[in-house]
Formats: structure tokens, C-alpha cells, sequence
């Protein structure tokens, strides 16, 4: 029983079983880290919410579609009462696109700001003039019975209308202006917008009679704002779109990229140029077929980017926390075995708990004052602490040295890593390697059965 004590005691206080269980603690570790993955989510769902919240007061992401030029008309058609089936006319509506649209917008942008969160925000002024064609219903309908081309409008479609911040105008074949009216003008229409009676340009456009309207130039500006996304689509058999900006961080997106960019510090500016052949829509269509939204999925624009977002860094910097563990955990253990002293499994436990609140005091003050100085400032005070902590548990000052300066290596590679985007994985798997490589050669020559006391002894593991 003796020998079996004295073996058992021996095994225990192994370099071999104390690796063992450290290897234990960092997998331990893993339930605080996720725990704080799940604070960063909490975190940036509320900065979300309030960036939606002052969108709803201010303007929410906004797209405009149009114009459409759209007529109602009835065909023939039958209900069955029973066994009884009744003749009657089903009233629809045809929308035509128009021949050609020009858009020239300016945003002037803002961020807003809501006790610690922000949003980016902006005001547009959009120019928009075109020419419809006359419509031909027989592309639509060729057995209309009726056309009430006196009924005929036309709308644009826009995602929030509660950003409009006046009256707007169409003015016809430059002289007619008629008032624009609240929403789209088409039952049942799922988009929001505005829209003009055709009559009301007079008999300029509209000739007395059955008869189509005649083809007619038409001028809209107008002015809303909007937050985070300012969208168009290719509503024209040639659609040309002309942004110019204050925001110095677009992001470009959507079915089109601009033929054309200028990016500056003072803003920028794009253009857009799309055929009809570039997008599968045709020039008229019937409602009763496919709604005006047909057109939202080949919108393009831009977003007013936020450089920094800190959350996704923070979240970034904890999904390499094992690796971090697994090297601070591994440069104490290497420490010990050099120094002959003995760190407690207690004392180890302190350490992965500093090192896993190292990155809720990154998020907290990164929420202050931005993830720059977020990150210098809790990398230096953790390490400073760890440093000390670990050079009085070790009794030796050079080693304490030497643990802050792995520290300062390893967050400062992180930063990098971060940095990088693009090769953050290869450059995260480079450091691994070339940590690991050092830990197995400097850990070479270690007697891991215990069975030999390392210089200078130290106490119970």
C-alpha cells in the first residue's frame, strides 16, 4: 500500500499530470468564454435596436423604384354561382416602364447619437426626369374590353414615406405640374410611395377620347431621408443613376456595381448605368401577373458604412481565446518548470479568469472609446497584472519579466490578426504553429513522470 501511495503521489505531482490538468482548466475556460460571446450578442441586438429605433424617428433604409405609369382596364371573365356560371368583367391595371430615366441625388450625411450608440443617418435631395412612351395596352391585354386611360397615374415606390420632408411635384413635358398624392394608387399594393393623376397634365398628354397619352417628358424632385442604405432600381429601358455623397465609407451593393466611383476623406460619388437587358423584367406587365415589386431584387446603391464596428472585432478577438489560453496557460507552465517552483491549479484558474475578462473589459470600453484604445488599454492593464501575479507566484522577478513580455507578444499579434481580415486565419494558424514549436522543444528534456525533482524543488502541485 505503501509503494502504491508513494507511486500514486509521485504521478500526481508529475509535470505530465499537472499539463493534464491545466489541458482541463482551458477546456474549463470554454463556459466563461461562451458565456461572454453571448454578452457581445446581447450587446450589439441593443446597439441594433436603438440604430432602428432612431431610423423609425428619423427615416428608415430607403429604395425608390420608379416611375410607373399605370392604367386600369377590364376584360371578360366568369363567377360560378353553383352549377350556374355568370358572365362578368374583371377590372385590372398595366404597368408600363418608362423609355428612359435619369437620377441625379445628393446625400448629406450624419451620425446620431443615443446615449452610447450611434447610427448614420442622411438627408437626399433626388433629381429624376424621363420620357414614357405611348403605351400600347395590346403588350399587356389584347382582349381589353374597356381602357380607362383617364384613370391612368403615375407612381414611384418608396420604402419608408415618412421620411418625405415636403410636397412634392410632377412637372409634365416641362410646363404642367401636378401635385403628388399619398400612396402608390394601386389596391392592395404591398410597397408604400407616391403617385399623380395623369388628367391632370390635361389634354397636352391625355387626348380627348378612348385614345392612349401621348408620349410626355416628366421632372420629379424630391426629399427624404433615409438611414444606413440608399437604394434605386433599373425602372427605365435605360436607367442612369448619378450619387454624389458627404460619407466618406460607402459600401456599394446590390445587382449593379457603379460603372464609375470617386472615393475621398470628403465623400463620394458613383454612377450607375443599366440596360433593360441587363435585368428580367419586361417593359409593361399586368398586375393581375406580378406586382410592382417585381423590380426590388435588381436594386443597387449604397450603404453609408460604419468603419468601425467594434462589436464584430470584439467578437473576432474571442473566437481565437482558446489559442490565446492554450499559449498564456502553456508560457506559465514552461515558467514553472524553470523556476522549479510549483503553481497551484488554483493560482492557474486565477490566470484563465484574467484572461477571459480581459475581453469583457475590451467590450465595455470599446462601447467608450472605440476599439483602438479599448484594446491598448485593457491589453496593458491585463498584462501588467498577469505579469506580476505570475513573477510573485514564481518568487522571481525575471520571470514575471519575461511572462509580460510573451503577453505583449501575443496581444499584440492578436491585434494584427484582427487587422488583417483577409489572412487573420493564416496568420492566426502561423502563430500557432511557431508557439506550439517553441513550447514542444524548450519542454524537450522535461522529465514529464516526475520521477526525477526538478532543480530546487518546489511544493505540492
Amino acid at each position: 500500500m505503501s509503494e502504491l501511495t508513494t507511486a500514486l503521489v509521485r504521478v500526481v505531482r508529475s509535470p505530465a499530470f499537472k499539463f493534464f490538468l491545466v489541458s482541463f482548466l482551458i477546456l474549463l475556460l470554454l463556459i466563461p468564454l461562451l458565456m461572454v460571446t453571448g454578452l457581445i450578442a446581447e450587446r450589439e441586438n441593443r446597439a441594433r435596436g436603438v440604430r432602428a429605433e432612431i431610423a423609425r424617428l428619423w427615416g428608415r433604409p430607403q429604395q425608390l423604384s420608379g416611375p410607373f405609369l399605370v392604367v386600369p382596364y377590364t376584360v371578360s371573365g366568369h363567377v360560378m354561382d353553383g352549377n350556374k356560371r355568370i358572365e362578368t368583367t374583371i377590372e385590372r391595371r398595366a404597368v408600363f416602364l418608362p423609355d428612359k430615366v435619369d437620377v441625379k441625388a445628393k446625400t448629406k450625411s450624419k451620425v446620431l447619437h443615443r446615449s452610447i450608440y450611434r447610427a448614420n443617418v442622411y438627408e437626399a435631395q433626388v433629381a429624376i426626369e424621363g420620357r414614357f412612351n405611348s403605351p400600347d395596352l395590346s403588350e399587356v391585354a389584347a382582349d381589353a374590353i374597356s381602357v380607362r386611360w383617364r384613370d391612368a397615374i403615375v407612381a414611384f415606390a418608396l420604402s419608408d414615406v415618412s421620411g418625405l420632408k415636403q410636397a412634392a411635384v410632377m412637372r409634365v413635358n416641362g410646363s404642367q405640374t401636378i401635385p403628388f398624392a399619398p400612396s402608390l394608387g394601386v389596391p392592395a399594393a404591398r410597397q408604400s410611395g407616391i403617385h399623380v393623376r395623369l388628367a391632370g397634365a390635361g389634354d397636352a398628354v391625355l387626348p380627348a377620347g378612348d385614345a392612349p397619352p401621348r408620349a410626355f417628358t416628366f421632372n420629379v424632385d424630391l426629399t427624404f431621408s433615409g438611414s444606413s442604405t440608399l437604394d434605386f432600381t433599373p425602372a427605365a429601358r435605360e436607367t442612369t443613376v448619378a450619387l454624389e455623397a458627404d460619407w466618406a465609407h460607402p459600401s456599394f451593393s446590390g445587382s449593379f456595381l457603379p460603372v464609375e466611383r470617386k472615393i475621398s476623406d470628403d465623400g463620394f460619388s458613383a454612377n450607375w448605368r443599366v440596360p433593360h437587358l441587363a435585368r428580367s423584367v419586361p417593359q409593361a406587365w399586368s398586375l393581375a401577373e406580378q406586382g410592382i415589386d417585381r423590380l426590388n431584387p435588381y436594386g443597387f446603391g449604397v450603404s453609408y458604412y460604419l468603419p468601425i464596428d467594434f462589436y464584430d472585432m470584439v467578437s473576432r478577438a474571442v473566437k481565437y481565446g482558446i489559442l490565446f489560453l492554450g499559449l498564456a496557460f502553456m508560457a506559465v507552465f514552461v515558467l514553472e518548470l524553470l523556476s522549479g517552483r510549483s503553481v497551484h491549479p488554483v493560482q492557474y484558474l486565477m490566470v484563465g479568469t484574467a484572461l477571459v475578462f480581459f475581453y469583457v473589459l475590451l467590450l465595455s470600453l470599446a462601447e467608450h472609446i472605440g476599439f483602438g484604445w479599448a484594446y491598448l488599454v485593457a491589453a496593458v492593464a491585463m498584462a501588467t497584472m498577469l505579469s506580476i501575479y505570475v513573477g510573485r507566484a514564481l518568487d522571481s522577478a525575471r520571470l514575471g519579466a519575461i511572462m509580460a513580455g510573451v503577453l505583449a507578444v501575443t496581444y499584440a499579434l492578436l491585434y494584427l490578426i484582427l487587422r488583417l481580415e483577409d489572412y487573420a486565419l493564416l496568420a492566426g494558424a502561423l502563430m500557432g504553429f511557431v508557439m506550439l514549436t517553441f513550447a514542444m522543444f524548450a519542454t524537450l528534456k522535461v522529465d514529464w513522470s516526475g520521477r526525477a525533482r526538478p532543480p530546487g524543488g518546489g511544493g505540492d502541485a
